[in-house]
């Protein structure tokens, strides 16, 4: 064996003419089995090697075997790296490695082709069917990806052109926690450039034809398409017009700023050609709503979209919808003939609106309405908008939202104002309700994902009021929401109110106060409730059918809590001094209370005069869902009960 040293150098262009000294050198006068050439140092402006060792087979004359103990290129460093050539031709023209094969470490071996001449700087290299894990062994940071799959590509260039070309096909990738994942994958890619001067003017071309991947939480089917141009500097990257189109959604067009030297984008935008709305919403909206547990959304009509970053920072952005309808998945919430135009700018202030041909809420008709909002940076406001609701309206009179940190925060105000009760009632398939409703927001924040009212909310209804306090919204956005609040009625019309569900007859007027009320998807969790005559002077006469119905409640022991002398089958109408009744619901068991307490019971109606009536209740607890099952029976007339 003959072995040729050189010390550290940087004289890479003197390469050629080194090795070919060297081999002069060894094999001339001594017929060598084997020639070694290293060198401690390899420097070079893009890289620098260590410890590089050339071995060449006197008994296999074609074949080279290269070790680099260390390649940097930027900040990565490669280690223990093995390049063989079963054809090596080296000269003081060209360079070529035919059936070459690359490996570091245990990686799989990469295969390859590479041919280049020194005078022209023409470089051709090809690698064929080959298997993309190997790929690892150049680019460090794949193999956390655990790539599989098959790929060709071709490089050729000199000083002047390149042509780069590549094909994958069978791509399979994932990360250790699926967060990223593709399988199946096939597509093509094609840059050809041309020096101009200092700088390359290239364009390019994409096709992502076949697979699947997922991006959580976006999954995504093969159909997307590129085509682009730009040039490169030795300061930058620059992407003129990129045009991105996607099967069934649309296309947009794009541009962007690489800054080569801080290795960062300096600025990006796009504009996006008329979307369909149902495809954008299904494939990257919807995901996001279900990944924060959110209800859905069926869409349709077009939508287009801009924005610009530069700086750091979003510097604007556009949305535009039009002709379109939203369908909420719970069938809560419907709106048709939505238009939006929506122009944000980081420093400026602009003009928004939103306007809606009509819609429904739950079970309630949406007339047409149109919402105006003023933008500036991350504050949104609404000064007035008025929202026809049934024979009434919904009316903001303040709301605003801004997010000074990473969360949004807001508040709003307003009412509900001259909806008919006839009309609202027939809308939630309930009995009939006499009068009007009104209902006033003084004041309501959101802030850390909970709705606060800031005053009281008042509900004018059964010819009295309901106030509502300390109202919260808890996740309101969420499918697991909650309500939390404490309700005062006061002077409730109780013959209005029995007379519309259907449970007997009952003159007078009621208080109640329900505190620490909690609900979860409407349906009560806990609070405490105590419902009672109100105070003062005023006719008060309860029917035996309401004595009745009172009594059907308490089920066996309800059928004998009604009191009457004898006489009482003779009359209809009974005057009462007091009613009253507690329920402290808990753990979905209603611990109940009456006026005062009786004996083994308590007293739920005093009656008054001649015949004098009392209904007591005997039940202390009783399961929440079967006491709301009696009510629903009572006010449906199918339960009776009888009066002792």
């Amino acid at each position: 064996m003959a072995t040729v040293i050189f010390p550290p150098a940087s004289f890479l262009h003197k390469l050629p003419a080194c090795l070919l000294a060297g081999l002069v050198l060894v094999i001339l006068p001594v017929r060598a089995q084997q020639i070694d050439i290293t060198l401690d140092m390899l420097e070079h402006s893009a890289f620098s090697a260590r410890a590089v060792r050339v071995a060449f087979d006197a008994f296999h004359p074609g074949r080279a075997d290269v070790t680099v103990a260390e390649l940097k290129i930027g900040d990565s460093r490669f280690r223990d790296l093995k390049l063989h050539c079963n054809a090596f031709h080296l000269d003081i023209a060209a360079l070529s490695c035919r059936e070459g094969t690359l490996r570091r470490g245990q990686r799989p071996p990469l295969s390859f082709t590479l041919d280049y001449r020194f005078d022209s700087g023409k470089l051709q290299l090809t690698l064929q069917d080959a298997d993309v894990a190997a790929w690892s062994t150049v680019v460090k940071r794949l193999r956390r990806w655990h790539p599989s799959g098959r790929f060709d590509l071709r490089l050729t260039a000199d000083r002047e052109q390149a042509n780069f070309d590549f094909a994958v096909r069978g791509l399979g990738f994932n990360t250790d926690d699926y967060g990223i994942a593709g399988e199946g994958i096939a597509g093509k890619v094609a840059v050809a450039a041309q020096r101009a001067g200092d700088r390359w003017q290239w364009r390019a071309s994409a096709d992502w034809s076949g697979g699947e991947a997922f991006w959580s939480p976006w999954y995504r089917r093969a159909g997307v398409r590129m085509t682009a141009a730009g040039t490169v500097t030795p300061a930058q990257i620059q992407v003129d017009q990129a045009r991105l189109t996607f099967d069934r959604l649309g296309s947009l067009t794009a541009g962007l700023s690489w800054d080569r030297k801080a290795g960062q984008v300096r600025r990006w935008g796009f504009v996006t050609e008329p979307l369909d709305l149902s495809v954008a919403v299904k494939d990257w909206v919807q995901p996001m709503l279900d990944a924060r547990g959110l209800p859905g959304i069926n869409a349709s009509g077009t939508t287009r979209y801009a924005a610009e970053w530069a700086d750091g920072a979003l510097q604007s952005f556009y949305a535009g919808i039009e002709d379109a309808t939203f369908k909420e998945s719970t069938g809560r919430l419907t709106l048709t003939g939505v238009s939006a135009s929506v122009p944000w700018s980081h420093h400026d202030e602009s003009a928004a609106s939103v306007s809606v041909a009509g819609g429904m809420l739950d079970e309630f008709p949406l007339g047409g309405f149109r919402i105006p909002l003023r933008l500036h940076g991350f504050d949104v406001a609404v000064s007035k908008a008025v929202i026809p609701f049934l024979d009434g309206r919904i009316h903001i009179d303040d709301f605003h939202a801004k997010r000074p940190g990473a969360a949004w925060t807001g508040g709003f105000s307003g009412g509900i104002e001259g909806v008919s009760m006839p009309r609202l009632t027939a809308a939630m398939k309930l009995p009939p309700m006499a009068g009007s409703l009104t209902m006033r927001i003084p004041a309501a924040y959101y802030a850390d994902h909970v709705l606060n009212l800031g005053g009281d909310m008042s509900i004018d209804v059964f010819d009295g009021r309901v106030v509502v306090r300390k109202l919260q919204l808890i996740d309101p956005l969420s499918r697991t929401s909650r309500f939390v609040a404490d309700v005062e009625a006061r002077r409730l019309d109780l013959g209005l109110l029995t007379s519309t569900f259907s449970f007997g007859s009952i003159v007078g007027r009621l208080d109640a106060d329900i505190n620490g009320l909690e609900l979860q998807d409407w349906k009560p969790l806990a609070f405490r409730a105590y419902l009672a005559s109100s105070p003062g002077n005023y006719k008060r006469a309860i029917s035996r059918g309401a004595l009745i119905d009172i009594s059907a409640l308490g089920g066996a022991a309800g059928a004998a809590a009604v009191r009457a002398i004898p006489a009482a089958g003779f009359f209809n109408t009974f005057s009462y001094d007091r009613i009253g009744f507690g329920c402290v619901l808990k753990d979905k068991v209603c611990h109940m209370e009456g006026i005062v307490p009786e004996g083994d019971g308590y007293v739920l109606v005093q009656g008054s005069g001649i015949p004098a009536v009392k209904v007591m209740g005997y039940n202390r607890s009783i399961d929440w869902n079967l006491l709301v099952s009696r009510l629903k029976a009572v006010i449906a007339g199918k339960t009776k009960a009888v009066i002792e």
